[in-house]
């Protein structure tokens, strides 16, 4: 049967604009002087939109176009897929009605609603249900007795909205927002709910403000039922094409009760935090040559204990939730010839009533002259120069300038095997005690070392692998070095513990190193071995020797290194690991050993505990959705278990589940001093692919330990 088309334009209907029409094809058209009637795989075109339906209608004097039948589907709009019983067109006033629709997009995300009217860019739905699920199983739904999309925003409003999951309610809300796209927007975010046996019933709720596409805002108030209230802020911001950054404050006080059941130190937690990142910060400013580039690097945090950090939901990154909080500020700037800086440290010790005695760097100055030729090819010189500023206010302090420059002769021979170098380091030290008084208040260091060293670099190709050994020999011989205006042992203690010469003696060096190779570059072995040997030293000539290896074949990954004392005949530092990973599986087993040695006032050797940890990680893919982790840090001095973890997920294709168990020793600030918490916690997290989820956790810090 052949098919009519029907285009209805200005001139027909006189009531669309000129650059606008309707286009209808069927495989029956009638018309009247009021009405045209299509029937049999209606197709028609509209506003950049295809819609197939079994019937169509159109109403000259209503402008309206009316398709009805068992398929009504809609296709184009914003790339979705829009269904319905019945679709209603005002021509006029552009209004699209909708009859029972169900509207899907390209992320699987589907809504159904007894009705819903479509105006410009804009949906309005009746009560109606949204999931990403498979609309029969329906595993979890949103319903919601109204709600709005809003196409131009990408945001969609739902009010009055229950979370189902099997048709089981889980969360009601009166009034629900979210983006449908990637693009950040303003709103509430998912709250936090948690319980811990000390702080009672947790809430936190994010509020989130996006004002422009270079910076944002987020508030997280908080509630513990226990122990108080707080509030944290966050700034982000990228302040050019280059740079990055964000800046936080919080504050949080503690209940009287609280207070003295635990023996806080503090009632009230605060503090701020900077992190900054930025490059090409000169030519901001003023014009610089091609060759010069520059950077800008702060970490800073200032507060005045340690649950300032515990207490949140998301800590920023840091050098760790320690008591001896770090800042840092670094920037530098370097051509082909030279590179400077200028770096500060700045310590918080929360473990101290205050923070007087805490040594600062503040700040550090260094310039440096690349490797540069002279005279000849393989005659080469470098320099150095610093300046450290150790500062407190309460204790000694110290200025120190140091001057380093190394000049060496290389020269290599049979056929490129072997290289000699000869390098002479000149070393200087200018010392300033200040802020306590002193016989001598100032020190100064010079010397010179000299170096002798063969060395070699072979590379040698097999059927299957690549082996590359680099061994290398040298022998070190210092200077007569000269200290003034007195010698070193006559400063006092206090300032020998701020500084040591570090005089270097007459040593032999001795370094291996190997690697293999598979065909494809992939790194199979390395070993390094390095043993110093000191010839004046009667008795104890070796000095520690250190080796580090590693295997890798397939999934597996072997590693060790140690330290080894000759003079007391045991291990200082041992580390060694056994990994395994595969696709969905993972195991980790890692033993850490530390100890330090020195000699009683008998000549006894003590021996002083560091540390001597095993620590397991295990991720197991049970399923193709479900997957097991866990994992645990076993004290072997202690015998006790200072860590143990626990967890399940559980994976489909529309949501997700995460349980997790925990206990850590974590530390404290009381009135007494530093202390230990052990802290036991239970998570659960529950997502909604792709909008997110509801969680709980009954320790905040959980992503953080």
């Amino acid at each position: 049967m052949c098919r009519y088309i029907l285009t209805i334009t200005l001139l027909l209907l006189g009531t669309l604009q000129a650059n606008q029409k309707i286009e209808i094809m069927a495989e029956d058209l009638s018309a009247t002087e009021t009405t045209v009637t299509a029937k049999g795989n209606v197709v028609v075109h509209y506003d950049n939109s295809v819609i197939q339906s079994e019937m169509a209608q159109y109403d000259r004097e209503k402008h309206l176009l009316t398709l009805s039948g068992k398929k009504v589907e809609l296709m184009g709009y914003k790339g979705s897929k829009i269904k319905s019983d019945q679709l209603s067109i005002n021509t006029e006033s552009k209004v699209v009605t909708f009859k029972n629709v169900f509207m899907s997009d390209s992320k699987d995300i589907w809504v159904f609603a007894d009705k819903a009217i479509k105006k410009d860019e804009n949906m309005t739905f009746g009560p109606s249900v949204m999931s990403s699920c498979d609309i029969e199983g329906k595993e979890w739904s949103l319903y919601s007795d109204s709600s709005k999309y809003d196409g131009k925003e990408h945001y969609m409003v739902m009010r009055d909205v229950k979370v189902k999951f099997w048709d089981v309610p889980l969360f009601y809300t009166p009034y629900l927002a979210f983006s449908t796209h990637r693009e950040r927007s303003s709103g509430l975010l998912f709250p936090s709910v948690g319980y811990t046996k000390s702080d009672g019933a947790v809430y936190e709720q994010p509020i989130y403000w996006a004002p422009s596409r270079n910076w944002d805002v987020e508030l997280r108030p908080q509630f513990r039922a226990k122990r108080g209230e707080g509030i944290y802020g966050t700034v982000r911001f990228a302040d050019s094409p280059y740079s990055f950054g964000s800046v936080r404050v919080g504050y949080f006080k503690d209940k009287e009760d609280y207070v003295a059941k635990y023996d806080v130190k503090n009632e009230t937690h605060y503090g701020f935090e900077m992190l900054y990142d930025s490059s090409r910060v000169l030519e901001r400013f003023v014009d610089t040559p091609d060759d010069l580039s520059d950077g800008l690097y702060i970490n800073a945090t200032l507060l005045n204990d340690i649950d300032y950090i515990y207490l949140q939901k998301k800590p920023m990154s840091h050098f760790g939730a320690v008591p001896l909080q770090e800042s840092r500020f670094n920037y530098y700037v370097n051509n082909s010839d030279y590179s400077a800086g200028v770096y500060a440290k700045y310590f918080i010790d929360t473990r101290l009533v205050d923070n007087n005695t805490t040594m600062q760097i503040l700040p550090t100055i260094q310039l440096h002259k690349y490797l540069k030729p002279i005279l000849l090819d393989d005659l080469t010189y470098s320099l150095d120069f610093t300046m450290n500023n150790y500062t407190r206010e309460e204790g000694t302090t110290l200025k120190i300038a140091e001057f380093f420059m190394p000049i060496e002769y290389t020269h290599s021979f049979l056929d490129d095997f072997v290289t000699l170098s000869l390098k002479e380091d000149l070393y200087y030290n200018k010392l300033l005690y200040s802020n306590e008084d002193y016989a001598q208040d100032d020190f100064q260091y010079y010397n010179n070392v000299s170096r002798v060293k063969l060395f070699s670099d072979l590379t040698k190709r097999y059927d299957s692998f690549v082996h590359v050994i680099q061994p290398s020999i040298s022998y070190n011989i210092p200077g007569s070095g000269n200290e003034s205006p007195v010698d070193y042992d006559e400063l006092e203690d206090e300032q020998k513990k701020l500084y040591a010469p570090g005089v270097e003696k007459e040593n032999a060096l001795f370094k291996f190193s190997q690697y293999l190779y598979d065909e494809d570059g992939k790194l199979i072995f390395y070993e390094r071995l390095t043993q110093f040997y000191h010839p004046d030293n009667d008795g104890n000539e070796f000095d520690d020797i250190a080796h580090e290896m590693q295997y890798n074949v397939e999934e597996w990954e072997f590693y060790n290194s140690f330290i080894y004392s000759y003079e007391f005949n045991k291990i200082k530092t041992m580390s060694s690991a056994i990994r395994w990973r595969d696709d969905g599986y993972g195991l980790s087993l890692t033993h850490s050993y530390q100890r330090l040695y020195s000699y009683g006032e008998n000549g006894e050797v003590v021996e002083q505990d560091k540390n001597n940890d095993v620590n397991l990680n295990i991720v197991y893919k049970l399923t193709n959705r479900v997957g097991l982790v866990g994992g645990f840090i076993y004290d072997i001095d202690e015998a006790l278990e200072s860590q143990w973890r626990l967890g399940m997920t559980y994976n489909r294709d529309c949501w997700n589940l995460s349980l997790g168990f925990r206990q850590d020793v974590r530390p404290t600030a009381t009135a007494s001093g530093a202390d230990s918490i052990l802290d036991n916690s239970f998570s659960f997290q529950l997502n909604f692919v792709p909008f997110g989820g509801i969680g709980f956790s009954s320790d905040d810090m959980k992503q953080y330990q």
